[in-house]
């Protein structure tokens, strides 16, 4: 028996389709036909399959031309095969795994570039979750309940679902298909996607009744919709420019997971607006990933300058400048800093002085030793040292929502006030760390605008919770040499400094090096104070007043 050999692509447009051969018996071999193709072919028909890969370190074999040759495949393409293959009739589908080699990084990259149309092109998405667990059953049966009103055209007015069902969709919500970076794109606008769970069937607009327990109003569960099923049928809020699209995209995608970490920006492509080609210079599976983020950042540096820089919020350990957003990473970032700069009344804020420099640019990159002999990308920009880090707190670490909601009560009632958290006795009495307390602690430690009042009697909500979680998650309160505090990644420490740079859109921390260059620790610190709560009400413009107040204290910064 001999493996399958993929024979080259002709075409752009050309693709493969998998033929599924039927058998009346779930436990013979799978045997199928591979149909070379192209896009453009106005009679093909096929149906296209979003699943995740799973294990690929136990691979199961399928067999072409009627079983002398194998391809060998993951347990979970194996169990979607199995669940769709017909008694009867064939069954044509496209499936990533099998219809692209994946051992040619040129056909992978080429394939990649037209996904959109692959699925767009497909009769029907067929989501596969995997199969049954023993508390999914009961599940899908209440789906397909559901599924029936909903095709006959009536109100799902079914009784509220019972706590068993809510826990099995909290479980499915927890299957890894949900956090899947690939999804996204393929099921994303999708005029037809069926979810299959061994071989139960549901539509999304099951799930979707259901998880708001058939009224439309009321959460059935704590957990949050998935992002995947959010972007669905929504409206994306397209902006202006597909680098502006990319980036909104790359923010609100944050938490989601790629086994290739370059996958984590190829797999936006088709999301970013009718000008997705202009991205297609990207797609290069030979480069490495450090490679394509430096790729990446010089493209968004082009139109968005130094405000690039919040994407960094915790530092990463990649071969790369510590300028350059990590994309592989997962925690949360800040999405006010997903739109254009809000225009605002001088009358507004207290710095009234514009900072502006029209002759000289405000950053330029250059070429620079890494000091290991290698050439690496420095960022030379101006801005100011605003304080120094003196102390700083435990990490925040939670779990989960509910541990984020233990420590956000704990923190909130068990503490006077933040002073606290500290250990330097002199700096325990200063003012504007006494007067951080109740809505206002709030307000800052979630760093959203609308506070609320923290009291005994005051629930704290789901949404408050995440927020908070959001916020502090792997990061520490530090107290600056000024007296005031902020919120920095965990990874910060005493003697680094909080600085402040035109044309960004959070104020910066920064280490020094023996060399006088600069690593950036996080380019999206927040300040317990006026800079940060007017940055975030109207954006990064708020920096450049605030500098214009300081020109005095200007400096150049190289970051590498």
């Amino acid at each position: 028996m001999h493996l399958y050999e993929y024979e080259k692509l002709r075409y752009s447009d050309s693709i493969r389709i998998l033929i599924l051969h039927p058998c009346s018996d779930d436990s013979d071999p799978i045997i199928c036909t591979m149909q070379y193709t192209r896009l453009s072919d106005v009679s093909l028909e096929y149906e296209a399959l979003s699943y995740t890969w799973g294990d690929m370190n136990h691979r199961q074999a399928i067999h072409f031309y009627g079983g002398s040759k194998t391809l060998l495949v993951g347990q979970t393409c194996l169990d979607a095969l199995r669940h769709l293959r017909q008694k009867s009739t064939y069954r044509l589908l496209w499936i990533d795994a099998i219809c692209i080699n994946q051992e040619d990084l040129l056909e992978r990259g080429s394939q990649v570039r037209i996904m959109d149309e692959i699925y767009n092109r497909a009769s029907k998405v067929v989501v596969f979750l995997g199969k049954h667990a023993s508390c999914s059953e009961v599940l899908f049966e209440e789906l397909a309940a559901a599924d029936e009103l909903i095709m006959a055209g009536k109100e799902c007015d079914r009784p509220q679902p019972s706590a068993e069902i809510v826990r099995a969709l909290e479980k499915l919500f927890l299957r890894p298909w949900f956090k899947r970076v690939w999804v996204l794109q393929e099921v994303c606008a999708k005029s037809i996607v069926t979810f299959m769970c061994g071989s139960a069937t549901a539509s999304f607009s099951a799930l979707s009744t259901l998880y708001f327990g058939y009224s439309g109003h009321t959460k059935v569960s704590k957990m949050q919709w998935p992002l995947v099923l959010s972007w669905m049928f929504e409206d994306s809020g397209e902006l202006p420019t597909t680098q502006l699209n990319l980036w909104k995209r790359l923010y609100e995608s944050r938490e989601c997971l790629a086994t290739d970490p370059r996958d984590r920006v190829f797999a936006m492509k088709s999301l970013t607006g009718p000008r997705q080609s202009e991205l297609n210079f990207l797609i290069n599976y030979s480069q490495s990933v450090e490679d394509c983020f430096i790729q990446v950042a010089e493209y968004f540096l082009s139109a968005r300058g130094p405000r690039i820089l919040a994407a960094i919020r915790h530092p990463h350990d990649k071969v790369m400048p510590s300028w350059i957003p990590d994309w592989s990473q997962n925690l949360p970032l800040h999405d006010f800093y997903l739109y254009p700069r809000t225009p605002f009344k001088e009358t507004d804020i207290e710095y009234k002085d514009s900072f502006t420099c029209n002759e000289d640019p405000m950053y330029e990159t250059r070429k620079i030793s890494d000091g290991q002999g290698r050439e690496t990308l420095g960022l030379l920009t101006i801005g100011y040292q605003y304080a120094k880090v003196v102390d700083r707190s435990e990490e925040f670490c939670f779990d989960s929502i509910e541990d984020a909601e233990v420590q956000m009560h704990r923190l909130y009632y068990s503490l006077v006030n933040l002073r606290d958290i500290f250990l330097i006795p002199d700096m325990k009495g200063d003012c504007a760390m006494s007067l951080i307390q109740g809505s206002d602690l709030h307000t800052h430690l979630t760093r959203f605008v609308d506070g609320f009042y923290v009291g005994d009697r005051v629930a704290i909500g789901g949404e408050q919770i995440r927020n908070f979680e959001k916020a502090l998650q792997q990061c520490r309160i530090i107290l600056l040499d000024n007296g005031e505090l902020a919120i920095t990644p965990g990874s910060v420490r005493v003697n680094d400094v909080i600085c402040i740079m035109p044309k960004t859109d959070a104020p910066c921390a920064l280490r020094s090096n023996e060399k006088g260059a600069w690593r950036l620790m996080s380019g999206d610190c927040y300040i317990f104070g006026a800079v940060s709560m007017l940055a975030l009400t109207h954006g990064g413009v708020v920096l450049d007043q605030y500098v214009g107040r300081n020109l005095d204290k200007l400096q150049d910064f190289l970051i590498r």
